[in-house]
C-alpha cells in the first residue's frame, strides 16, 4: 500500500517507518487522503521510513493524556480500533510511522483502550520456511505500548492483494495448484490455503496445520515479554479476512454484491474427502463434485435450480453435500483453535482438566461430558467422549484455583446477511454455514468455541436492512446478528462486535451503539452484554473533520453508557482455568445415562427451541461439573446426555 509521511511546519518528518473424510469427526485499494492530526497533515509519498528500534520489554504502559483522568484497562466495554492493513509493507518495513504515532495519540486522547493489529503470515515467514522475522511487529507493539494502549493481535493465515501469502507457499502452489481453494470453473484462490491440506504435507514438507502451529509457537516465543501485559487478546485466523468461512465471495471481479457466490471444494484434496463420504453413505455418485445447478458468483438464488425456494438444497443429495461442506469448515476450526489453545494458553503446572465440557454427546443427542487426569493429553475430539482430553470449560478444583489465562482468544465469524430472508440463504451456504430457515447453522461453531473456551467476534454490527440496496436482496443483518448472539448466549460464549465497513455517518454509528448495548430477549434467551468493540478502522477518512467529530461523540456516548453498566457477579473466562464463579443456579435438567458416541454427527435444528435446549443442557452440565469438580467420564463408559424433547425444534443427532 501507499506510504504516508507526516509533514510538519518545522522540519521534515523522521521516524520508523491428504484429504480424509470428516465423518469420523466432525483488500481493497484506498483513497489518497491526508491525515489531519493536531494541526499536521500526513501526505502519502511512495517512500518507506525507518526508525530506531524500540525496546520490547514488559514495562508499565506510558502515561498518556486522555479526556478522562484514566481509561480502565479492564473496562466493562473495552474499545479497540483496527490499524490499516498497509501499516507494514510486504518487505516487512513501516510504510508510515510518524502519521501512525500521531493517530495513536489522538485515539488515546479520545479514550480508546486498545489497538487491533493484523499479523500476516506473508510478512513474518515470507522469505523462507521456518525463518520468522518479527522485527517490525516488535517495533509496532512497542509503539502501541508506549502510547498507553492494550494490543489485540489477529493472526492472519491468509493473503491479500497488498500482502500475499509467503513466497515459498506461492512457489509450492505453482508446483501443486490444488493447495488453493478452487471453484467449479477451476479458478484458484491464491490468497487462501484449502482446508483439504490441513493434514497433508504439501507445504515444503509440512501440513497447513503444522505451519500454523509453528507460526504460533514463534509468536509466543518472540513476543513473550509483551504477552499478557501489552498483548492481551489474540484473534485466531480461520480463513479469508481472518474469518471462519470459505472464500465464496472473493474480493475480485468474479463476485459482486448481492451475488450468492460459489462453492469452493474443487481442489483434489476436498474432492477426495467428498468421495470418501459419499461411499460411506452408499451414494458414490454424490461424491463427483458440488451441485451442478448452483449457479455462478453473481446470480441470485431464484435464478438457480439448487437455491430457489423449492430447490435441490432440501433434497437428500443437497442435505448430504451441505452437511459435508459445513462439517469440513467446522473440523478446520476445531483443529486450528485446538492448536491455538495448546500453544498460546498452556495449562498451569500441575493443573487438571477434569470435567471438560463437550457439546456433542451420546447417540441420544445433547450434551456430553468428559473427564481426564491431564489436560495436556490429546486435543479434544469432536464428539462428547473428547478422547479423554478434558478440554473445554473446566470445572475441576484445580481449575478453580488456577490463575486466569494470560491471554484471551477469540475467533471471527462473517456477516453474510444478504438473501437472509429467503428459504435457502444461499450466500451463507456457499460460505460454509448450513443455516436455513429450518436449521441453525451457527450452533456447531458455537459448540466448538464453547468447548475450547474461546470467545467470538461478530461483524456487521453497524448495518441496517433499510440502508442496504437493492432491497430485493432480502438483506437482514439485524436478524442475523441476533441469531448469532442468541446461539452464543445459549452456549455461554462471550461476544465482541465489529463494524463491517469504514463508516462514520450518524446512522451507522447509532446502529453500532444500539448493538453494543442490546440485551433484549430472543427465542427466550436474554442476550448478555457485549464484551468489547473493535472499530474498523483507523483510516484516512477517520480524521476528516466531520467524521472525527462524529466518531468522537460516538466514543463519548459509548463510554458514558458503559460506565453505568452493572457488572454481573460472575464472569465467564475461556481457556484453561475457565470458571463461572458466582453464576446463578441454572435450570435443573435431568441427565439420563448411557449410549455410545455416534459415528457421524449431523445436527438438525428447527425453531429457536433447539437453541433453548442447548442453553439448558449447557447450564445443567455446568451444574454437574460444579458439584465435585468432575463431570461424568466418557472413559468410564458413562456419557450423560440431554435427551431431545422431540418435535420440529428439538436438537437431534442423526
Amino acid at each position: 500500500m501507499r506510504a504516508l509521511e507526516r509533514r510538519s511546519s518545522g522540519a521534515a518528518a523522521s521516524g520508523p517507518t491428504a484429504a480424509r473424510c470428516p465423518a469420523h469427526r466432525l483488500c481493497r485499494g484506498r483513497t489518497r487522503l491526508g491525515w489531519r492530526l493536531g494541526g499536521h497533515t500526513a501526505s502519502s509519498p511512495q517512500a518507506e521510513l525507518t526508525s530506531p528500534t524500540p525496546v520490547v520489554e514488559a514495562t508499565a504502559r506510558a502515561a498518556a493524556p486522555t479526556w478522562r483522568s484514566t481509561v480502565d484497562e479492564e473496562a466493562v466495554l473495552p474499545l479497540y480500533t483496527c490499524l490499516d492493513g498497509d501499516i507494514l509493507t510486504p518487505a516487512n518495513k513501516f510504510a508510515y510511522y510518524e502519521a501512525l504515532r500521531s493517530g495513536l495519540k489522538a485515539l488515546r486522547a479520545l479514550g480508546i483502550n486498545g489497538i487491533s493489529v493484523d499479523v500476516y503470515w506473508g510478512i513474518v515467514e515470507g522469505a523462507a520456511p521456518m525463518e520468522y522475522d518479527w522485527s517490525s511487529y516488535k517495533q509496532l507493539f512497542a509503539l502501541i505500548r508506549d502510547e498507553g494502549f492494550m494490543a489485540q493481535v489477529c493472526l492472519c493465515f491468509h493473503g491479500t492483494e497488498a500482502v500475499p501469502l509467503p513466497a515459498w507457499v506461492l512457489e509450492a502452489g505453482r508446483a501443486n495448484p490444488d493447495i488453493y481453494f478452487t471453484d467449479r470453473a477451476g479458478v484458484r484462490n491464491t490468497h487462501c490455503i484449502s482446508l483439504g491440506v490441513d493434514e497433508v504435507p504439501a507445504l515444503d514438507g509440512r501440513s497447513a496445520l503444522g505451519c500454523y502451529r509453528d507460526l504460533m509457537m514463534s509468536f509466543r516465543s518472540e513476543l513473550e515479554p509483551l504477552l499478557g501485559s501489552t498483548i492481551v487478546d489474540v484473534c485466531v485466523g480461520l480463513g479469508p479476512d481472518g474469518e471462519l468461512k470459505y472464500p465464496a465471495h472473493p474480493h475480485d471481479r468474479r463476485w459482486n454484491f448481492p451475488g450468492i457466490g460459489e462453492f469452493q471444494c474443487y481442489d483434489k484434496y476436498m474432492l477426495s474427502g467428498l468421495r470418501a463420504c459419499s461411499h460411506q453413505v452408499s451414494q458414490p455418485s454424490w461424491g463427483l463434485g458440488g451441485p451442478h445447478d448452483a449457479g455462478a458468483y453473481t446470480v441470485w438464488p431464484h435464478q438457480t435450480g439448487f437455491f430457489n425456494q423449492y430447490g435441490n438444497w432440501s433434497s437428500p443429495y443437497g442435505k448430504f453435500f451441505l452437511q459435508w461442506y459445513s462439517d469440513m469448515l467446522m473440523q478446520h476450526a476445531d483443529s486450528v483453535l485446538g492448536i491455538a489453545k495448546d500453544v498460546l494458553l498452556p495449562p498451569a503446572a500441575g493443573s487438571s482438566g477434569g470435567g471438560g465440557l463437550s457439546f456433542n454427546g451420546s447417540s441420544t443427542g445433547g450434551i456430553g461430558l468428559s473427564s481426564s487426569s491431564s489436560s495436556s493429553s490429546s486435543r479434544p475430539g469432536f464428539y462428547g467422549n473428547g478422547y479423554g482430553s478434558g478440554n473445554g470449560i473446566w470445572r475441576g478444583s484445580a481449575a478453580a484455583a488456577s490463575e486466569p489465562p494470560r491471554l484471551r482468544l477469540h475467533a471471527k465469524l462473517p456477516g453474510v446477511h444478504w438473501w437472509y430472508n429467503t428459504s435457502s440463504r444461499a450466500p451463507e451456504l456457499t460460505a460454509g454455514y448450513y443455516n436455513t430457515t429450518s436449521r441453525d447453522g451457527y450452533l456447531p461453531i458455537m459448540e466448538v468455541l464453547s468447548r475450547h473456551g474461546i470467545s467470538v467476534r461478530l461483524r456487521s454490527a453497524e448495518l441496517r436492512s433499510a440502508d442496504i440496496a437493492p432491497q430485493q436482496a432480502c438483506c437482514d443483518p439485524e436478524r442475523q446478528l441476533a441469531q448469532q448472539r442468541t446461539v452464543a448466549a445459549a452456549l455461554l460464549v462471550p461476544v465482541g462486535l465489529e463494524n463491517a465497513h469504514e463508516r462514520f455517518d450518524e446512522s451507522a454509528l447509532a446502529r453500532l451503539e444500539a448493538s453494543l448495548f442490546d440485551t433484549s430477549v430472543h427465542e427466550g434467551i436474554e442476550l448478555p452484554q457485549v464484551q468489547s468493540l473493535v472499530f474498523n478502522r483507523m483510516c484516512d477518512s477517520m480524521f476528516e473533520p466531520g467524521n472525527w467529530s462524529r466518531f468522537k461523540e460516538f466514543v463519548r456516548r459509548v463510554r458514558n453508557r458503559a460506565d453505568t453498566l452493572v457488572v454481573p457477579a460472575w464472569r465467564w473466562r475461556g481457556g484453561p482455568g475457565a470458571s463461572m464463579d458466582g453464576m446463578p443456579t441454572p435450570l435443573t435438567v435431568e441427565l439420563p445415562m448411557g449410549g455410545e458416541p455416534p459415528q457421524q454427527q449431523q445436527v438438525s435444528t428447527g425453531s429457536g427451541s433447539s437453541v433453548a435446549a442447548a442453553a439448558a443442557a449447557a447450564a445443567a452440565a455446568m451444574a454437574a461439573g460444579n458439584g465435585n469438580g468432575n463431570g461424568a467420564g466418557a472413559e468410564s463408559g458413562a456419557v450423560p446426555a440431554v435427551a431431545p424433547a422431540g418435535g420440529a425444534g428439538a436438537l437431534q443427532l442423526v
